[in-house]
Parts: structure tokens; sequence; C-alpha cells
């Protein structure tokens, strides 16, 4: 189904005086301006290069990688391998790990079946890292993907790999680098993910902006490919959280109107607090979200016709994108003045409508796996920003290049 590589990686070698951790970093897609700032201050961490656009283009960001390469802060794997990523963390008060496998997943369309994306993108953000890639020709950033099912002999190479890197960030999500070159082991990894489908969990702009760049580049078998890597399903550490939506620029928006809006859709119970909200939304039947109004108020709305035939229909983005969006806040306000926003961290969202910096927000469940694997498995795609897997794949352990 997919053809899945090992390749000889461009590896970080940090001097005595510089600590791994000044090498990495989040993906390009979660820095805000402080924190690029702060990263961009180290003289060879990834992100001045992710995000070194400089009068729209990455000429000069390419320039750096390359010089990186030659003074030796860069350096070329030896031998073909497959890099074996281990973050550990906590989730819910105990601590766990997740394993993923990087190496170079082929580019093939949608269409061919064999690589499944699950959300839709915005065309803005791919002319944006088509640039990037067309200045470095260098994948800088791996894609996260997820398969059925880890085989146990594989499981057992992975543990064997070689340590490369370590690195606790600020979230306290230790990530760890190891590799695994060996022939035999080398040879189940590619076996083991040829007979399956895989899933994009994140990543979909960068699949797609790797496919155009290999369409811009026909008979170039390096271009074929795009940085990835994979996680099995079954991993105890695969934890996908909501991304909750925040609505702002209602100059006509009250409780009251919103509530008489939305009950045409919903039945509405009033809650003490956010807490009352998860419990009451986890114990309900029927497709429910949870609403935070700017005067401080807590509401669950339970879905009052949920299509049982339509799963895409019936899931929390959906419903909080057709009825409420489209439909409800539609009628409150201008579409155009309507401001969107959004945060998979609901502390964080209670104290942005705290500080009244939004009109509404609408709190989300965590969409399960099996459920984002049949919408996707249909060829339908859920709303932008539906899933949100966490941790992030971390960037600058390893670099594709395709030069």
């Amino acid at each position: 189904m997919v053809k899945f590589l090992p390749f000889k990686a461009l590896l970080p070698f940090p001097n005595q005086k510089e600590p791994m951790a000044d090498r990495v970093s989040p993906p390009y897609d979660v820095i805000d301006d402080g924190q690029r700032i702060d990263l961009q201050s180290h003289p060879h961490n990834i992100a001045r290069i992710t995000l070194g656009a400089k009068d729209g283009t990455y000429d000069s960001a390419a320039e750096e990688l390359r010089s990186w390469l030659s003074k030796g802060a860069l350096k070329q794997d030896s031998k073909p391998s497959y890099y074996v990523y281990r973050q550990t963390f906590e989730e819910k008060g105990q601590k766990v790990t997740r394993t993923g496998i990087i190496g170079r997943l082929e580019l093939q369309p949608y269409e061919e079946g064999g690589v499944i994306p699950h959300e839709e993108t915005f065309p803005k953000i791919k002319e944006d890292r088509l640039n990037l890639l067309r200045a470095t020709s260098a994948h800088l950033e791996s894609i996260f993907c997820i398969f059925e099912k880890m085989d146990d002999a594989v499981r057992a190479d992975l543990e064997k790999g070689i340590e490369l890197f370590s690195v606790v960030d600020g979230n306290g999500v230790k990530h760890d680098l190891a590799k695994v070159s060996e022939t035999s082991p080398v040879k189940r990894i590619e076996e083991m993910l040829a007979a399956q489908k895989v899933l994009i969990a994140d990543g979909h702009h960068r699949y797609e902006t790797a496919l155009r760049y290999h369409q811009e580049n026909p008979g170039d078998e390096k271009k074929a490919y795009v940085l990835a890597t994979m996680i099995a399903t079954d991993d105890p550490g695969l934890v996908v959280l909501p991304t909750h939506r925040l609505f702002g620029g209602l100059k006509d928006f009250s409780t009251d109107y919103f509530l008489s809006l939305a009950s045409k859709e919903f039945g509405i119970w009033e809650l003490k607090n956010v807490n009352e909200l998860l419990v009451a939304m986890e114990r309900s039947k029927r497709p429910a979200l949870g609403f935070l109004t700017k005067d401080g108020k807590v509401f669950m709305g339970e879905l009052l016709r949920p299509r049982r035939d339509d799963v895409l229909s019936n899931l929390d983005t959906s419903i909080c994108e057709n009825i409420i969006q489209n439909g409800v806040l539609a009628t409150i306000a201008n579409t155009k003045e309507v401001k969107a926003d959004y945060d998979h961290s609901l502390e964080s969202v209670v104290k942005k409508m705290s500080d009244g910096r939004y009109d509404l927000a609408v709190v989300l469940s965590p969409p399960r796996l099996d459920v984002v694997w049949s919408i996707a498995k249909s060829g339908k795609k859920m709303p932008k920003k539906s899933t949100y897997f966490w941790p992030k794949i971390w960037s600058g352990f390893v670099i594709y290049d395709m030069s």
C-alpha cells in the first residue's frame, strides 16, 4: 500500500557549549512570535530555517542551512536508517511513552488510497511551505502518520535502536532519538508498513505541498518522498485532544438571543462550571457541545436530531461549523465580521473568556480514533482543526536532504 524507506538523515552535531535543546523546536505552525524570537536567538536552531522567510522568500534561510552543513553543525548519517522517536510525558497523571518510526514516505495522490487524509487544509499555508521547499530542497519537519498495527518483531527491533539524542522541552516532554540500521530490522519495518494504509494525523499541508513539489520535479527520485513519522494506532501514548472554538466580533451578541436561536437545534442545560460541563458531555448519549458565554455562564447543548446514518454530520466539529458558526452566529452577525480562533487547551479557553476577549466559546469532546479512521476511509474529510494530536512531533532532530 505504501513505500516507507530508510534514508541517510542530516543530523545535528552540537558543540560542547551548545545543548541539544537549542537545536530543536516545535513545528512551525504552533510557534508564537515570542517563542520564535527565543528559538531563533540560538545560532543553529531549526526555527531559523522553518520560520526564516525574509521579504517573502527563504533564500537566505537556505543559505544558512547549507552553511551549517559546510561547517559541521549538521552531518549526514553514514548509513540508511530508520530513526526511533520516543516522547515521554504525563497524561491524566500517568507517565506514558509514544513511539514513532521516522523514515521517508513515498508521495502518492490521495486517490490511490495508500495515504489517507482526514482534514481540510488552508491553501495560503501550503504556498508558504512550497516556497520553503523550493529554496532549501529539504524536508525540515516531519509529517505525522498513524497506521493500524505494530508488528511484535518490529517493536522488539525498535527497543534495540542505537541512542542518539535526548531532550526535555519546556512542557516536561522528554524526546529521545535512536536509530535502526541493521539489514534485518530495516527490512521488517519496510515490509510492515508496505502491507498497511496510513492516515495523516498531522501535516496535511506539508504532505500536499510535498506532492506538488514532487510534481514540479518529475524524475527526481529524492523529491518523490516526504519526511514522515509513523505511529501505531494501538500505541499507549497516542493522545488526541479536541480543538475548541472561540468567536468574537459579534456586536449584537447576547446570551439570551444566542440560546433562543440554538435551542431550535439543541436541548440546552445551564451548568455551574466547566468541570460539571465536562462530566455532562461525557455522559451524554447524543452529540453534545459546551457553550461558554461572555457573561460567564456555562451551558451544554445536546443535538435534538442527530443523523444516525452519517458519522461526519454528528461529529462535534461538523455540528459546530454547520449549525453554530454557519447558522446561529451567521444570524447574529455578518460572517465577515466574526472572528474565529482555535485552542486545544480548555484552561486557556476559560481564561480568554474571563478576560473578555471573545463573545462565545464552543467546547468540544476529543474525537475517537476509530471515528477518524472511519470518516477518512469513507473518502470524506473532517472540518479544519478537528484533531489535535499531542505532543507535537518536534523538528530539528532529523532532516531529509533532497539536494
